[in-house]
């Protein structure tokens, strides 16, 4: 278990194993979200204000990046044709 992660003065996050998601608590231990590190996703399961909610999304990208990129589509390819 990795000790928790202090975001701002009310949220900290916590990581119970290494390959499971992030989990975003209040101060008070209440889980409001989870961060799915594989795909770069946030569940929220309580209101956050949106100006916290940014700050939060905004460290979880910048200390558990995504693992899964996403992948880059193909180029297409050009096609001459002889006449």
């Amino acid at each position: 278990m990795q000790g928790p992660q202090t975001i701002n003065e009310s949220y900290y996050c916590l990581r119970n194993k290494p390959d499971g998601p992030v989990s975003v608590l209040t101060t008070n231990s209440y889980v409001v979200g989870e961060y799915n590190v594989n795909t770069g996703d946030i569940r929220w399961g309580r209101v956050v204000l949106a100006s916290q909610k940014v700050q939060i999304q905004n460290y979880l990208h910048r200390h558990f990046p995504p693992t899964s990129a996403a992948a880059p589509a193909p180029a297409q390819k050009t096609q001459i044709v002889a006449a």
